[in-house]
Parts: C-alpha cells; structure tokens; sequence
C-alpha cells in the first residue's frame, strides 16, 4: 500500500510531495487527485515542487502513466517553475526520469541522491515557456542547468 504527503505550507511557494511504499493504481489516482488540487490552488502564484521518492518502490506501468498525468498538470501550469526530485536507486531515478521527459518538465526539474545540489537547483530554477532537457547527473548524462534569473493526506 502506498502512502503519501501533499505539503504546502512549510515552504511557501514551494509544493513538498513525499510518496512511500508500493502504489496500487487506486492509490496513485487519489495522490494525483490531491497533488492537482494543490497545484490549483496556487492559483496564478509562482510555486516549485520538491519530491521525495527515497521510500518509493518500483511503479507499474499503470501507475507511471497516471504520475504522468500528474506532471502534466504541473507543467501546464504557466506559474510553474520547476521541480527537485530525491531519489536513493537508479531503477526510482530512470523511471521518474522517463515521466518527466514524457510530461515536458524535464528542462527545469533535477533528479538527484543529494538533497543540497537538489535545494540550490530549486532556489535557482524558473522556468520559461518552451524549456526542455535538462538532464541528471545521477543518470550519467551532462546537467546544464538554466541560468540563474531573478496537507497531509494518505492511508
């Protein structure tokens, strides 16, 4: 049974999003459902998104496509900024990474095991229309990233 956290208050503007165990793919669908309702009530503020995926087992295919659906809510979002995703095994790393690249939101989000490269990426990250490619240095490939400009729920 998967498990997650939706947090929005402890770090203004930034959405705190913790998943841990194994996700059914009704699980999945409820996390998704909450993770959208907070991106919306954001409303036109700008906001990034920290993830935690260092507890998270291996998602189905189903519940990849769903998270998939996650990440482009975020991403059509045009206050949207960018996102950090800790991760502690290439298997989560590769995974999220497909998503991301599928959903568009690869260009301005950093995979990585190190919590510190993770906050700098998050205070610098903005991201513009029509980013995309940003790799992970976790993944072995190249990282540019972009110049610098200036609720708990679950079962």
């Amino acid at each position: 049974m998967g498990s997650w956290t939706v947090d929005v208050t402890t770090e203004p503007g930034v959405l705190r999003v913790k998943l841990v165990g194994k996700f059914s793919v009704e699980d999945m669908t409820s996390f998704v459902d909450e993770h959208n309702r907070a991106i919306d009530n954001f409303g036109r503020r700008d906001y990034r998104v920290w993830v935690d995926l260092t507890e998270l087992a291996p998602l189905s295919q189903e519940c990849t496509e769903i998270i998939e659906k996650a990440k482009r809510h975020s991403s059509s979002k045009p206050n949207f900024r960018g996102s950090a995703v800790l991760v502690n095994t290439p298997t989560i790393a590769l995974q999220h990474r497909r998503t991301s690249v599928e959903a568009g939101v690869m260009a301005t989000e950093l995979i990585s095991s190190d919590p510190a490269e993770l906050r700098e990426h998050l205070r610098k990250v903005n991201r513009r229309p029509g980013d995309r490619g940003v790799s992970s240095p976790d993944l072995g490939h190249p990282h540019t990233p972009p110049p610098p400009r200036t609720a708990k729920n679950g079962k």
